[in-house]
């Protein structure tokens, strides 16, 4: 799922699966990160990785997603509910404020996330040096 994430996404580096297996296994052992994964017959089909930490430049405690697929085929209310838990851990951890992104401008993503009350803060530009 990381690597279709990663292909979905349109970014110019390539995937690396050692750093993605990094990152999920320590979602999963850090208590200040999660790991949701959304299963269907036995079969994951969705994962949304996330850190409880402080803003980079004020003491105040965020969440921040690091991945949030889910397979086309899976999405719809799937979503709405994996955000719903990523939002009660953020919420147990303390947070005052939840981070989502979303990639290269999709509409379907962000008229799901301003249905949950999420408001646009930043957009993010990427240049290949």
């Amino acid at each position: 799922m990381a690597k279709a994430f990663h292909l979905a996404s349109g970014a110019p580096f390539p995937f690396s699966a050692p750093m993605a297996d990094v990152v999920l296994r320590s979602a999963i052992a850090d208590p200040d990160m999660l790991c949701s994964v959304m299963e269907a017959d036995g079969t994951a089909h969705g994962v949304l990785v996330a850190e409880a930490r402080p803003h980079r430049f004020t003491p105040v405690l965020m969440a921040f997603e690091l991945i949030f697929w889910i397979d086309p085929e899976h999405r719809g209310r799937h979503a709405r509910s994996m955000l719903n838990i990523y939002e009660g851990w953020a919420r147990q951890k303390g947070c005052a404020f939840i981070h989502m992104v979303g990639l290269g401008g999709d509409p379907l993503t962000s008229r799901l996330y301003e249905r949950q009350g999420y408001l646009p803060a930043e957009r993010h530009f990427m240049k290949s040096l």
